[in-house]
């Protein structure tokens, strides 16, 4: 019984990791982002060529991101281990996702001007992975690096969101997008400092690599501050409080890693936990519209 329970265990990791370093998750995120921002604001069904184009442009951006990974030089407590033997799943998705990414981009046409801002922020923090020294050399000059991704996954989730559902923005839409945009921005924070020693080493700028630790301490807790302060605004407009409850409680539960995150390398820490709370908003409406429906 015993040797069962450790077979059962051992294949649920093989499973868990692959689910979490394929990207297979982080792209699942990617379309929960989307789907809590039309929850929040109820604007319906989002469109599924939409849906389809997030899934497989984040896959295909982060797969290429980590087969272009040095295995040998960036390493991590676990994922490493995980990429230099699995390196093959990454080609592999990377060709399927921008195959489905061209596809639906394609179905998007209309949304191009649109669209192009995510890509170009996409390319922007992914060219310093590309194996040649022009763009290696990025990397010392893209100051922004925490921006830049923060950015990207912000108007991913948000704003294109909301230009693809052709909403009229009002002043609700742009504190929204305020709001996300801090807790991406915290989290990235939290990544930066645990890269902060391989960053240095390769003339990698940030904000973790420039300010000590105290001042990092102060930039983080006030981001945390601007998306509970931006969820209360917009508690105000919608005088619903399980909206403030869903869109704080992450940058709370994000503020109170803080102490673990930058002692910690722990992988599952930061591609499973820190990366899951960014999508925890449409978990957690998600649930509410389970209840509402087990209730009726």
């Amino acid at each position: 019984m015993q040797q069962n329970w450790v077979l059962m265990a051992t294949k649920g990791k093989v499973f868990f990791d692959f689910i979490i370093f394929s990207n297979l998750f982080i792209a699942c995120c990617a379309v929960a982002m989307c789907l809590s921002t039309v929850a929040f604001f109820n604007l319906g069904k989002l469109p599924s060529n939409y849906v389809a184009f997030v899934f497989f442009s984040t896959l295909s951006s982060y797969s290429i991101h980590w087969y272009l990974t040095n295995e040998e030089v960036e390493t991590t407590a676990s994922r490493t281990d995980w990429l230099r033997q699995h390196k093959k799943v990454h080609a592999f998705f990377f060709l399927v996702s921008a195959i489905g990414t061209l596809i639906f981009l394609i179905r998007l046409k209309p949304y191009w001007i649109y669209i192009l801002p995510a890509v170009g922020l996409t390319l922007l923090y992914t060219a310093p992975k590309f194996p040649h020294r022009f763009f290696r050399s990025l990397q010392r000059y893209i100051l922004g690096k925490t921006f830049l991704l923060a950015a990207m996954w912000t108007y991913v989730t948000t704003a294109l969101t909301f230009f693809v559902q052709q909403v009229a923005w009002q002043t609700s839409h742009f504190v929204y997008v305020a709001a996300r945009f801090a807790l991406i921005f915290a989290i990235c924070i939290l990544f930066d400092l645990r890269d902060k020693q391989f960053d240095r080493q390769t003339g990698i700028k940030s904000l973790v690599t420039i300010l000590p630790l105290e001042k990092i301490k102060i930039i983080f807790t006030l981001f945390i501050i601007v998306n509970i302060a931006g969820a209360y605004i917009l508690y105000t407009y919608t005088q619903d409080i399980i909206h403030f409850v869903f869109l704080s409680l992450p940058a709370l539960l994000t503020y109170l890693l803080y102490p673990f995150a930058i002692k910690s390398k722990n992988d599952y820490l930061f591609y499973f936990i820190l990366d899951g709370l960014m999508a925890l908003t449409s978990v957690l409406y998600f649930m509410k519209t389970v209840f509402e429906m087990y209730i009726q």
